[in-house]
Formats: C-alpha cells, structure tokens, sequence
C-alpha cells in the first residue's frame, strides 16, 4: 500500500438522521471497521477532525467501490472515469465511533459521517456532487467502501492547535463537521470563537450540534456564530466580513470583497493546504472552498499580521471544478 498504513474498509447504512434542511447524518457499521487508526476502530466516541476518503459508487455500479490498495492504483484511479472505476472519491469527516453488534453477535464499529446536500433540489438529487446525491437517497442496508488509517497510521487531520491560548475558526458547509468535532480539543482554558457560513435555512443545524457546544462550554470559552449566506451572497462573503470584524480590521466595500474573491480562484492542479507549526498565543484553522479559504488566509497573514506559522488551512473541494 505504498508505505503508507491504510485500507479500504466496506460498511452498510444503519441509521439516516436530517440534521437540517441541508445536512443529513449517515451512520455506516461492519466488523471489519475495528481495523481503523484509534480511537475510531476502539468505538470510543467522538472523533477529533479527521477525515477519511469515501467511494461514492456510481449510480450504474453494480455494487461498492472495491479495488486493491497496490503500488499502481492512484495512477489507474485517477486514468479512469467514474464508469471505468465505479464512482468517485470524496473527503469526508469522521464525526463519532461506537461500539456496535452485528446481526450474527459478531462485535463491530458504527460510525457517524455528516454529509452536506449541495445544490438545490433538497428533496432529490438535482443540482447535486456525487457524495450529496448518494447521501440524499441512502437508506439503511446500502453499501459504502472508503479509505482510511489503519490501527498500525494515525489519524489524517489538520488540527494542530499547540500551546495556543486563543482558537479562530473559519468553515463553510462542508468543513462545518470538522469545525464541530474539534470542539472537544479545544485547549483547556482557551477562548474559541467559530465563524460557520452556511446557506441560510439551516437554522435546525444549531440544534443538532447544541450539546456539543455547552460540552466544550465546560473547559474552555466557546463563541459560535452562523454566517447564514443569502441567495445574493457571493460565496465567502459573510465570511470575509466577519473575519475582518473578529480581527479588527475595517470592513471593505461588498464589490471589493467580491473581487477579492473572484481573484482567489484555484487552479485544478493547486492544492490549497498548510499546517501550522507549534502555534502560540493565536492559532487559525480555515476550512471549505479552496478560493474562500485563500482570501481568508490573505487577510490574516497580510492584512492583520498574524505569522503563517499559526494557521491551518484546507481547501476542501474548488467552486466550478469536479473532483476524482
């Protein structure tokens, strides 16, 4: 496998719970998930920002992605079409784990994935990416295959806060999860302060993570603000505003703010990726699209000033662009 400790593990649907208009949870169980990197494969509970790569089968599948873990397949993954290979490749987070029992007694793993539903057929599948439309019509029984650590890896994550006393955190839908699950890492003592932008209409999304909140509320000062992004929002704009506001900065005009995101745009070859290294003091964590996530890095390196040094930063998936 490349030297690299990891596996494909294959798992069904046991539960579908709508979080909100547009985020649905989706546990997935198998014995064979005791294979993953602690403390998933343990069933211990909630995971801490990390994320593992799911195979969304095709629509025309015959079944789950399977394949070998060999020195050749991200070459022959990659030379393929969806239909060749049998679907697509997504990075999604892993929210929770729990010890679970098979029909048979067998002792397996149950894990939580949250899916954001892209697009604007919330009771289908139109306008939707793979990942949302396989996850819009998932009912329990289906099978998923993904990728991910095995017990001999370690975790992939980016959450490398250090000794840093205060915690900023910018997300858009998609890296919403991963900004909840490391709620309870925050440092003991810190302050945390959450900018979530997410297409209004997901009121009921504050709800379902409530008690994860006052969780974190007991060690350490937790603010959570909802960016709600209207229709005649840019994507990144409610962001970019509060950022500025939350550092101090003057706001900028909206047309500014929409150049600087349109100036942002990632390439097909860029990846949008960085961890931070021993933060001190502030540490930064910047999660969703990958243009979003550069005009938020820019206004914190260049325009307040923070070190590079103390910012994680991810772009999740690119505005306009397919992915595997």
């Amino acid at each position: 496998m490349s030297g690299v400790a990891m596996d494909l593990f294959e798992a069904e649907v046991t539960r579908v719970e709508r979080l909100s208009r547009d985020f649905v949870r989706i546990s997935l169980a198998s014995a064979g998930l005791t294979g993953l990197v602690a403390p998933a494969g343990d069933g211990a509970g909630p995971v801490r920002d990390a994320y593992l790569k799911l195979l969304i089968p095709h629509p025309e599948a015959p079944g789950p992605v399977r394949f070998a873990l060999d020195e050749a397949w991200r070459r022959e993954w990659f030379a393929a079409g969806p239909r060749e290979r049998g679907g697509w490749m997504r990075t999604y987070t892993l929210r929770a784990a729990r010890a679970w029992e098979g029909p048979g007694g067998e002792p397996g793993v149950e894990v939580d994935i949250d899916f954001v539903l892209h697009g604007h057929g919330h009771d289908d599948a139109a306008g939707m990416g793979p990942g949302a439309a396989w996850a819009a019509s998932a009912e329990p029984g289906a099978a998923l295959s993904f990728i991910a650590p095995t017990r001999e890896g370690r975790l992939w994550a980016m959450w490398e806060p250090g000794g840093a006393e205060t915690v900023l955190i910018c997300a858009d839908e998609t890296a919403v999860p991963a900004a909840i699950s490391v709620l309870g890492a925050l440092p003991e003592g810190s302050s945390a302060r959450l900018l979530l932008e997410l297409p209004a209409g997901n009121e009921a999304l504050g709800e379902a993570v409530a008690g994860e909140v006052e969780e974190a509320r007991r060690t350490a000062d937790v603010e959570l603000v909802w960016l709600p992004r209207g229709a005649d929002d840019v994507r990144g704009e409610p962001t970019l505003r509060a950022l500025r506001d939350c550092l101090g900065l003057a706001p900028h005009a909206r047309d500014r703010d929409v150049e600087e995101l349109r100036s942002q745009r990632v390439g097909a070859e860029e990846i949008v990726w960085g961890l931070s290294e021993d933060p001190r003091g502030l540490y930064v964590y910047l999660a969703g699209e990958a243009s979003v996530v550069r005009a938020a890095r820019r206004v914190c390196v260049d325009e307040a000033g923070i070190d590079k040094s103390s910012i994680s930063f991810m772009g999740y998936w690119k505005a306009g662009r397919a992915e595997s």
